[in-house]
């Protein structure tokens, strides 16, 4: 679909998973910098680009401009589709969690997570989707989401759930899985502060070890 191109540009990806994840939500030129951590020169010529093909739409509040998906353009369900299966699944994924007690941590890994730290790589029907949830969380609720996400990215979304003691007995073990799944970049869903779910990190072993003790 050439008027979505997601292999574009790393920008144009970050900011359509990101608005049409949420399509129903508005977002400022600055809000868009902070939210896919890359400079406001990219911003705004994937938003310029975006406007002209008229696949977002802008909406002035005062003297500032709020940009989201254009429900109007004759290929939206097309283009919402696309990225709901493809770069939009972090987001949707992140905002389901948010609203779980007990979750200390979550992201993604594998090779799903790999497209998010590459420019031009591409999703593709053979990145697995693979969650790991760290935390109290009740395992049937998250088997929940990760089975909805699946269904409405039509994708099977594999999840793992570990509690806090356990994984840290992991990493004091050096277990191989776990260091093979933190050797390559995570998509931070919830527990990161400061990372976003439009954005790959790199967060190793004591890392992670840091995090979790921080936040309990």
């Amino acid at each position: 679909m050439a008027v979505l191109d997601l292999a574009r540009s790393e920008a144009r990806r970050r900011i359509l998973g990101l608005l049409f994840a949420d399509p129903a939500r508005e977002f400022h030129l600055r809000d868009l910098e902070r939210r896919i951590g890359m400079s406001m020169g990219a911003v705004q010529h994937v938003v310029r680009a975006l406007e002209r093909e008229g696949l977002i739409k802008r909406r002035r509040l005062g003297n500032l401009a709020l940009f989201s998906p254009n429900s109007r353009h004759p290929l939206y369900r097309e283009v919402a589709s696309t990225i709901l299966k493809t770069v939009g699944i972090p987001a949707m994924l992140a905002g389901a969690l948010a609203g779980v007690p007990g979750v200390r941590l979550a992201f993604l890994y594998g090779s799903y997570a790999s497209t998010f730290s590459r420019p031009g790589s591409a999703w593709s029907a053979e990145s697995d989707v693979d969650l790991m949830v760290v935390g109290d969380a009740d395992p049937r609720r998250i088997g929940r989401i990760a089975r909805e996400a699946g269904g409405r990215a039509g994708r099977e979304v594999n999840y793992t759930v570990l509690g806090v003691e356990e994984l840290l007995g992991k990493i004091g073990r050096q277990d191989t899985f776990l260091t093979g799944i933190l050797s390559k970049p995570i998509v931070p869903l919830a527990g990161f502060e400061g990372a976003d779910p439009a954005t790959a990190i790199r967060c190793g072993p004591k890392d992670l070890s840091r995090r979790l003790r921080s936040t309990g």
